[in-house]
């Protein structure tokens, strides 16, 4: 009877590594999935933000085919007004 408490000690001590590993395998993919989900998202910002670049840049462009220099001037103006200032 003397070895019963120490093998029940020893297995409550075995449950409780066992649970504290897979709890952790559990978090490392939880984490996992949340990093690639966040780069995911990332990209997708750049990818939209590279987009709206270049049609501004095809706008600026535009206005700076007109021939006089106050009509590139007006046109420069308007796509200002139209566009919100993104404070850089």
């Amino acid at each position: 009877m003397a070895g019963k408490p120490g093998a029940a000690s020893f297995l409550r001590i075995g449950n409780w590594r066992v649970t504290f590993i897979a709890a952790s395998i559990g978090l490392l993919i939880v984490l996992a999935m949340l990093m690639k989900w966040i780069v995911e998202l990332q990209v997708e910002a750049a990818r939209e933000r590279r987009l709206s670049e270049a049609v501004a840049r095809e706008a600026v462009a535009h206005c700076h085919e007109k021939t006089p220099l106050q009509a590139v001037r007006d046109c420069l103006g308007e796509l200002a007004a139209g566009t919100p200032s993104t404070g850089r």
